[in-house]
């Protein structure tokens, strides 16, 4: 038992080093320990740790060994006995892609909604989004290099890369935690501006209230902030009316019956057949009488029907 623990530790610190050929050469020896959940630390996996510090190569390793499967998350995973099916949660209800998410590691963000696409709006206790998290988690210190040495492109503080990532695979950018606060709510705390017009490009409400009645704007960290939410406001709004307006005359335009005009000449060439023509001749005019002074009746429209003109009806009668 007590060389299990040892090995446990040892692969967790590989892990954290990024030593992707220790991590293989200990879980080839002990493959049961491929989860490895630390009791201590949230009952985070081996996926956790990898996706947590942006170990992408590692992270790849992992899943090619059986670190989690594709089938429904009915429950944490805790402990290494039986055969931990499911996408790995730590005791905050969190997945890998959760921590990715939180440390904006586009990357693993990437590879991980790729291989776990059922995730990508998997809400954790507090009923947050990856794209929730990423939202609200400011960049507070962009890192250079990995813990394995390997330089990474600075990251500015409003890269909003991990956002665009998420909604390229289906976030939902309407998503709401159990507070009701939206992405919009955590990008205006976080203060970040780029966030907050790519949240509101890919359809998310900024008059969406959370459950204390408040709209994201009253989260607004600097004046410069809340005016610039408050001009995207004003666009949403006049887009949505535009698109009302747009709607209405669709539907106005597939309600309206059709109105065909008829000549002078038509109308003569109609009576001339009428009067020197079989009875098949007649019918023809009749029908073309009917049908050139209204189809108003038919489809959708007004349901009025005109018929022929009077003085039509006199030269008829008198015949």
């Amino acid at each position: 038992m007590m060389g299990q623990a040892s090995t446990s530790i040892r692969l967790r610190h590989a892990i954290l080093a990024n030593d992707i050929l220790l991590v293989e050469r200990i879980l080839h020896a002990h493959p049961q320990l491929v989860h490895n959940p630390d009791f201590k630390d949230k009952s985070n996996t081996s996926l956790h740790l990898a996706a947590q510090a942006g170990l992408t190569e590692l992270a790849e390793l992992l899943i090619s060994l059986g670190h989690d499967q594709t089938l429904e998350v009915t429950d944490y995973i805790y402990s290494n006995a039986g055969n931990n099916q499911g996408v790995s949660l730590n005791t905050d209800g969190r997945c890998p892609l959760h921590l990715a998410a939180t440390h904006h590691h586009v990357d693993m963000i990437e590879l991980l909604c790729t291989h776990f696409p059922q995730t990508v709006n998997r809400v954790d206790k507090e009923g947050r989004t990856p794209l929730l998290l990423a939202s609200g988690s400011p960049i507070t210190n962009p890192r250079t290099t990995t813990a394995g040495g390997r330089k990474l492109t600075p990251q500015s503080t409003e890269d909003v890369r991990s956002i665009e990532t998420l909604l390229k695979h289906g976030a939902d950018a309407r998503a709401q935690d159990y507070r009701g606060d939206t992405c919009l709510h955590q990008a205006c705390a976080w203060g970040n501006l780029k966030a907050v017009r790519v949240l509101v490009q890919a359809g998310a409400d900024p008059l969406c209230a959370n459950y204390a009645g408040w709209n994201p704007d009253a989260y607004s960290l600097t004046v410069q902030a809340d005016v610039y939410f408050r001009n995207l406001v004003a666009e949403f709004e006049k887009r949505r009316a535009e698109e009302t307006a747009r709607r209405n005359m669709e539907r106005k335009g597939n309600g309206g019956g059709r109105v065909r005009l008829v000549t002078e000449e038509e109308e003569e060439d109609d009576e001339s057949d009428y009067n020197t023509g079989d009875e098949s001749s007649r019918g023809r005019a009749d029908s073309g009488r009917s049908n050139a002074t209204t189809e108003l009746s038919s489809g959708n429209g007004l349901g009025i029907n005109v018929g022929p003109r009077p003085e039509t009806w006199h030269k008829l009668v008198t015949k």
